[in-house]
C-alpha cells in the first residue's frame, strides 16, 4: 500500500462535523469554536486503497467518473451511467455488486458527479436517492445541464430514474457543461462550472445555489430551472486572484466546504485539491496532490473523518 504524507500551507477545518467517540477510559473529545489549535505542520497523510473493478469498453475500462459514499458503501460512476458498489472497512475496498447501468445510462451521460441527497424515496430503501450529473457536451433529449434523480434499487444491482432536473441556461452563464452537488446538511443544490471554456483567457468559473427541489415537484418528473430560481449566483473569480484555469471535475460539500479536485499530475495540469468556503465566498485550501496520488482526479466524498478520491483508475485516501 502506497502512503505518502504531504505538507499544506493552509489550513483545512471541519471535515466531519462531531468527533469520533474516544474508546479510552478516562478520556473525552471537546469541540471548542474558532480557529484549530495545532502544535505542528499542516499535513495530510495519502495512501492508495486500491485499484478500481469498473465497467469494460472493448478491452479497457470505461473512463471513472463521479464517486460518493455513504457510510462503509462507495458508490463508483462511470462514463455514460455505470455504477459499480463497493464496501470499504479501511482496509479493504471489495466490490459487492457487478458494474450495472443506471436507468439514466446514455451516450450523453458523462455522469461527471454523482452526489446523494438526505432523502430516500421510501422508507425501505436501502440508500438515499442520488443524483448524477449528465455534464456533457452534447445535451440530453435537447436539454444540457440535467440532473438524473436515480432511486437505487434494495438489492442494489440498477436504478430507476425518478427524476430530471434541468437548468434552463437562457442567457449562458454556463459554458458547455454544468456540474451539480447536494449540500445535504441545508437541502441545496449548487452548480457550478466554467462560463466559456478553459482555453479561452476571458473564462471564469461561476458558482449557483438553488433550492433543491421536492421528488414531487415538476411534471412527468420533470423540473426546469432558470435564472428566477437562483438564490446565489457568483463567480470565484470574485475573490480568488491568483492563476486559476482548472479542468471542472468533482465537487463535494461538508460543513460549508465545497472540495473540488482536479488536475491530472502534469506540470501543465497539477493534480490540486481545491477547497471553497462557501459561507464566506473565499478559496479556503490549495492542496497539491500531485506527487502523493496518481491518474486524473475525478471526485471526492467523506468517509468518517477522511476524505476518499477517485482517481482514473484508483481510489485514494486522505486522512487530515
Amino acid at each position: 500500500m502506497k502512503t505518502t504524507t504531504i505538507f499544506i500551507g493552509l489550513m483545512l477545518t471541519g471535515l466531519m462535523s462531531s468527533a469520533q467517540n474516544s474508546t479510552s477510559p478516562g478520556s473525552e473529545v471537546v469541540t471548542y469554536a474558532g480557529q484549530p489549535v495545532s502544535m505542528c505542520e499542516n499535513t495530510v497523510r495519502v495512501q492508495l486503497v486500491s485499484a478500481l473493478q469498473g465497467a469494460m469498453q472493448g478491452n479497457r475500462q470505461e473512463s471513472f467518473q463521479g464517486m460518493e459514499v455513504y457510510g462503509d458503501l462507495v458508490l463508483s460512476a462511470q462514463n455514460r451511467g455505470w455504477m459499480t458498489i463497493y464496501n470499504y472497512d479501511g482496509k479493504q475496498l471489495k466490490r459487492i455488486v457487478e458494474p450495472f447501468k443506471m436507468d439514466c445510462f446514455d451516450e450523453n451521460n458523462h455522469s461527471n458527479v454523482v452526489t446523494l441527497s438526505s432523502y430516500r424515496y421510501d422508507a425501505s430503501d436501502p440508500l438515499p436517492l442520488l443524483y448524477v450529473s449528465q455534464c456533457a457536451r452534447q445535451p440530453w433529449q435537447g436539454m444540457k445541464d440535467v440532473i438524473f434523480v436515480e432511486r437505487i434499487a434494495r438489492d442494489m444491482k440498477s436504478t430507476q430514474t425518478v427524476q430530471v432536473i434541468h437548468f434552463q441556461d437562457q442567457n449562458h452563464l454556463f459554458g458547455y457543461a454544468l456540474q451539480w452537488v447536494i449540500d445535504r446538511e441545508n437541502n441545496m443544490l449548487y452548480g457550478y462550472g466554467n462560463t466559456v471554456n478553459n482555453e479561452d483567457a476571458a473564462n471564469k468559473h461561476r458558482i449557483v445555489k438553488f433550492r433543491l427541489p421536492k421528488i414531487d415537484e415538476g411534471e412527468n418528473g420533470r423540473v426546469t430551472l432558470t435564472e428566477k430560481d437562483i438564490l446565489e449566483n457568483y463567480l470565484v473569480e470574485d475573490t480568488y486572484h491568483h492563476p486559476f484555469m482548472p479542468i471542472g471535475q468533482g465537487l463535494f460539500i461538508r460543513n460549508g466546504q465545497l472540495f473540488m479536485p482536479t488536475g491530472f499530475g502534469s506540470d501543465k495540469h497539477p493534480s490540486i485539491l481545491y477547497v471553497w468556503n462557501l459561507n464566506t465566498r473565499t478559496m479556503q485550501n490549495v492542496i497539491d496532490l500531485s506527487k502523493a496520488t496518481f491518474g486524473e482526479l475525478e471526485d471526492c466524498a467523506a468517509w468518517g473523518n477522511s476524505l476518499l478520491l477517485q482517481t482514473q483508475g484508483n481510489l485514494f485516501r486522505l486522512d487530515f
